[in-house]
């Protein structure tokens, strides 16, 4: 009889680990089609052996690494609606610039286990795979080889911020982990109201980490052209008609500022995404 070939699980691809959307953030397990517990210490985390003066001695069993990557992906806050992105799964819609984002994202541990650093910046029109990009990257980090990090939506990090100012915490202490985070995503660079304060903190966390060579990762709308940049509509106070509606078109760099621009332009490498909106009801693509 011929030996029979050992088939994959059809939930986790014998990675052991499953990932599901729980509340806002995608969250790690064990796969409860294939591991339980672990059969090879019993669930202890140890595995026991004889050194050469039979002595026993534990050892840590590879399930402990199993944990310490679950527990760094879910410590990273993946949004929940990009539990399942990876990869292999990422529409390229065949856009030759999705393919070049997909590319860069695919080759960015290597580069980094490498030595290289630098962080990326990808940006475009909504919906064309920003976010669910760098969710796979830090996804990849994570999971696929044990490296700390930290995803933040710009507006949430400020809300962090003002209400740990709240809680009468200061302002170093409630960055620190954002400075020192060994890879950082932060998603929606450049929204907001723009104000003094945002941008101050936008500019100190951009100069620690750019001080400290950690590799930073952004999402934004905001290009660098004005032909190619986000149209967002504003409300603007008029004489006669109160309040109107107008388009406002700013670059990456008007929104930042030249001080800020210059830092992410030393830190990270620029990649420009097209195409469709994925998440438009009438796109044939989801998001």
């Amino acid at each position: 009889m011929g030996s029979q070939v050992k088939r994959k699980c059809g939930n986790c691809e014998d990675t052991k680990i499953q990932v599901v959307a729980k509340g806002q953030y995608a969250w790690a397990e064990y796969c409860p089609s294939c591991f339980s517990e672990c059969k090879a210490c019993d669930g202890t985390g140890f595995l026991f052996q004889y050194d050469e003066q039979e002595r026993e001695q534990a050892i840590p069993c590879e399930c402990k690494n199993l944990d310490l990557r679950i527990t760094l992906f879910n410590n990273a806050q993946i949004p929940g609606q990009f539990f399942d992105a990876t990869f292999k799964n990422f529409d390229v819609s065949g856009d030759p610039s999705l393919e070049e984002a997909l590319r860069t994202a695919s080759f960015f541990f290597k580069n980094y286990k490498n030595g290289n650093r630098k962080g990326l910046l990808f940006m475009g029109g909504v919906g064309v795979g920003k976010t669910r990009l760098v969710s796979t990257i830090l996804r990849d980090f994570t999971l696929n080889h044990g490296i700390p990090g930290i995803f933040r939506e710009f507006s949430s990090l400020l809300s962090e911020i003002k209400t740990g100012y709240d809680k009468g915490l200061s302002e170093s202490g409630l960055l620190e982990k954002i400075n020192n985070a060994e890879i950082l995503v932060i998603d929606e660079l450049g929204k907001g109201r723009k104000s003094d304060w945002e941008i101050a903190i936008l500019d100190s966390i951009i100069s620690n980490r750019y001080n400290m060579r950690k590799t930073t990762i952004f999402t934004t709308n905001y290009t660098e052209k004005k032909s190619t940049t986000y149209v967002e509509p504003v409300l603007v106070k008029t004489d006669k008609e109160g309040v109107k509606e107008k388009q406002r078109k700013e670059t990456l760099e008007q929104r930042v500022y030249s001080r800020i621009y210059s830092r992410l332009k030393g830190m990270c490498d620029f990649i420009e995404m097209k195409g469709p909106d994925h998440r438009h009801p009438y796109s044939e693509f989801s998001g």
